[in-house]
């Protein structure tokens, strides 16, 4: 699998987990939201470790800022749905910012930086990225994803 097909089979997995929430009750939201912020902690994560630095070293620099500037507003969001409490009215209305932000900075992703990526990177490149952050997921246990991702907000500025 090369770098492309890794990420968008993670944007469906995190979409998957929307769809559900929509229609979940409270406890099951609670377990849904966690599964979310694990899965965009580690997508974003390997983002920002492989495939960033792949895309600038291949001249894809400004999209690189805008997808940044969308990791740091969805971590800000995840860490303050993760520190609310289960009946926060606010609960539901940050949910849907993080589902309405996510699904914007996807279809970014898509329809712009990886089809330009793909006309300037070779399929072993982007295998050999793939490898990479197959790697690096593999290290990363769930723990450690939900601590990081209920702290990244504290150390993300506006």
């Amino acid at each position: 699998m090369e770098a492309i097909e890794m990420l968008k089979q993670q944007h469906r997995e995190v979409d998957e987990l929307f769809d559900r929430i929509q229609r979940a009750g409270a406890d099951e939201k609670i377990t849904l939201l966690g599964q979310i912020s694990e899965k965009l902690t580690l997508h974003a994560t390997i983002e920002e470790r492989h495939f960033y630095p792949f895309c600038m070293r291949m001249g894809i620099q400004d999209m690189v800022d805008q997808s940044l500037q969308d990791h740091a507003e969805v971590k800000q969001l995840i860490a303050d749905i993760l520190q609310m409490k289960r009946h926060d009215p606010r609960l539901d209305q940050d949910v849907n910012k993080l589902m309405m932000s996510v699904q914007t900075h996807v279809k970014e992703e898509e329809n712009t930086l990886m089809p330009r990526l793909m006309s300037v990177a070779s399929e072993e490149d982007l295998r050999n990225v793939a490898m990479e952050m197959q790697r690096s997921m593999d290290e990363l246990s769930h723990q450690e994803l939900l601590k990081l991702a209920e702290h990244e907000g504290s150390t993300v500025m506006p």
